[in-house]
């Protein structure tokens, strides 16, 4: 049987908001692991691809001069499942990032039901610094859940931001909550055990085979999102001020921006760290994007917020 033939191997990278799951598809991209892996995306402005493996780009597939792929989800995960699957014969891996608030089950369902694929594993990275915190409110804790048990690996990330023992307290918890699936601290090894076809066999998948494969729903859960795009700049203390207002009820945020001294910059803020980085690209307007749970998220009060950020008024 030739390789043609034989089903796609799929793993499908998942967990909560900010816990590490670009971070991992780009060093999946961007690793010399001999793999030809596509990797679907929710969006690919979250990818930071290296200019310098892109060989071409064509609509929603961005191909790397190491033989992997990069493609855009869009509307429908089966109408891309099915474009890729007629690129069979030049890849050799499939990597489905979900979003941060998907039911990871139901994409492993997908995979399982599909007679052209093949479930190597379900990953869900686990955020060392903010899980604890995020799996006690009562609103979040069942996304979490959902996420834990549907994995067949968990990966814990961020760990050198912890004490030892607090990591130590959180791997029993996982332990405990995960059925005993296995826990990797080391994103490399995970990897390399995931893209190996003799190691990968042997990972837990986790689900089960179901008499037909159902069209995609993602679990109802009670988040909001917030947007904005624009030419303004702002000052780094207010920006800093508006992020870390807890009547706003921001968990996770992201955007490029131009501060008030000239610089460009990338932010990123899950739970209650807040990180900016130096040097962004500039493509003529800034972008951020705020997300928290219903009831305590509202849109007017974030646009609101932010236009007196702006503005420097109180």
């Amino acid at each position: 049987m030739s390789a043609k033939d034989d089903p796609l191997p799929v793993s499908v990278v998942t967990g909560y908001l900010g816990a590490g799951k670009t971070t991992l598809i780009n060093r999946m991209l961007g690793d010399a692991h001999g793999q030809r892996i596509m990797v679907l995306v929710n969006d690919f402005g979250a990818i930071a691809l290296d200019e310098s493996l892109i060989e071409s780009r064509d609509g929603d597939l961005i191909a790397l001069a190491n033989g992997c792929m990069c493609c855009q989800i869009g509307g429908d995960l089966y109408d891309a499942i099915d474009r890729i699957l007629a690129r069979r014969d030049s890849l050799d891996h499939l990597v489905i990032e979900t979003s941060g608030v998907a039911d990871p089950g139901k994409i492993g369902q997908i995979a399982l039901a599909e007679q052209e694929l093949q479930l190597r594993s379900i990953v869900t990275l686990i955020d060392a610094v903010n899980f604890m915190d995020t799996y006690s409110d009562p609103i979040l804790s069942d996304t979490l859940l959902r996420q834990i048990r549907a994995a067949g690996v968990l990966l814990l990330t961020k760990t050198s931001l912890r004490e030892p023992d607090q990591n130590a307290g959180l791997l029993l918890e996982l332990a405990m909550l995960g059925d005993n699936a296995p826990i990797f601290t080391n994103e490399a090894e995970l990897l390399a055990r995931l893209l190996d076809p003799a190691i990968g066999e042997a990972l837990p998948k986790r689900g089960s085979v179901t008499a037909r494969a159902e069209r995609l729903q993602i679990h109802s859960v009670p988040f909001e999102s917030w947007n904005w795009q624009g030419e303004e700049i702002i000052a780094r203390d207010r920006l800093l001020a508006f992020l870390g207002d807890e009547e706003l009820g921001i968990y996770r945020a992201k955007g490029r921006l131009r501060l008030e001294d000239g610089n460009m910059i990338t932010v990123h803020k899950v739970g209650k760290r807040i990180e900016i980085s130096e040097g962004a690209s500039d493509d003529g307007s800034n972008r951020l994007v705020c997300i928290g749970t219903r009831g305590r998220f509202d849109r007017d009060a974030m646009a609101s917020a932010w236009q007196r950020a702006l503005s420097g008024s109180q």
